[in-house]
């Protein structure tokens, strides 16, 4: 996507009193299901707010009703914070109560049976090639991966999860939100892909898959980092790189550690780091010129963050640049 074009933010919130009209609602958002209702449902309320930037989307559901459904298999992996007590989920012959606030993944490509009283949930939608791409910088083929459990790999694993999880849900909420800008969606997917392979169990951390980079010519780095200093105002993926340097994921890493003690992605900020110094030394307050809008252009959605890597980089804070 080109440098300018910001991704469409869409948000929807609906609420019913109706049971049927909010499992219709759920099947159009999520999957196809048959439900089954327990007790009566006087009082019902059902509530769901949606918020979609490109391949990133996060919801929060509630259902106040006893209600058990059967689904038709997932076709993208679903992230889940529970925020009540009382669900059940089964796949296969694995089941599930998550306890509340701890985190679990739904299995993708089985049916699952779901059963809650009170359902409070919070979700991140991902599609699974996209995790599988960041997995596959780790040497996994992209039909390898998969993941392997609905639960964490440890409880610090689970607290970093829902964290990560909570960033990404205020920051997509955000009114203005920084998600619109191509080159944070990246790094906010690539960093909810990273943070979901660090904490639940899958095949790219499982022990003994490890690729092997061989040997890469200086060449291939060559042809890497002039891809990257041609597309750095662009969603520059690991990939993307790799695939124009004519190497492997993990090649280019190899690459870039043996050649440039460093990595892609760190060569790709220091670009747009001086990109911004760039525009900086350009710009005109008396314009409406702002610090702000030039590191949200580069990708840096903390303004603190920013402003500390540029002082270590040039000696000097970015709004002082601005207003030489």
């Amino acid at each position: 996507m080109a440098e300018g074009v910001a991704l469409r933010v869409r948000a929807r919130e609906f609420t019913t009193g109706d049971v049927e009209v909010a499992h219709e609602v759920l099947r159009d958002s999520y999957v196809e299901h048959r439900h089954r209702l327990f007790g009566g449902a006087q009082e019902f309320q059902f509530r769901q707010h949606m918020v979609v930037a490109g391949e990133l989307g996060m919801d929060s559901v509630r259902h106040s009703a006893a209600v058990e459904t059967v689904t038709d298999p997932l076709p993208y992996l679903m992230f889940v914070v529970s925020l009540n007590t009382d669900v059940t989920v089964r796949a296969g012959r694995d089941e599930l109560r998550p306890m509340r606030g701890e985190a679990f993944l739904y299995p993708v490509g089985v049916p699952l049976t779901v059963r809650w009283n009170d359902l409070d949930l919070r979700l991140l939608r991902l599609p699974v090639d996209r995790v599988a791409r960041v997995a596959a910088r780790a040497g996994i083929a992209l039909a390898d991966f998969r993941f392997d459990g609905m639960t964490p790999v440890s409880a610090e694993a689970g607290r970093h999860w829902r964290d990560t999880m909570a960033y990404l849900f205020h920051t997509l909420n955000a009114a203005d939100t920084p998600l619109a800008n191509p080159l944070v969606h990246a790094a906010a997917i690539d960093l909810a892909a990273t943070a979901a392979i660090a904490t639940f169990p899958n095949t790219a951390t499982a022990t003994g898959y490890v690729g092997e980079p061989g040997r890469v010519a200086p060449a291939a780095l060559r042809r890497a980092v002039a891809f990257i200093d041609a597309h750095a105002h662009e969603p520059v993926t690991v990939e993307d790189i790799a695939e124009a340097a004519g190497i492997s994921s993990r090649g280019l890493q190899a690459a870039f550690a043996r050649h440039a003690d460093s990595t892609p992605m760190a060569y790709l900020r220091r670009v747009r780091l001086s990109r911004a110094h760039r525009d900086l030394q350009n710009a005109d307050p008396t314009r409406g010129d702002t610090v702000a809008a030039v590191a949200r252009r580069w990708g840096f959605t903390s303004l603190s963050r920013f402003a500390a890597v540029y002082r270590d980089e040039y000696g000097r804070s970015p709004r002082q640049t601005l207003r030489t």
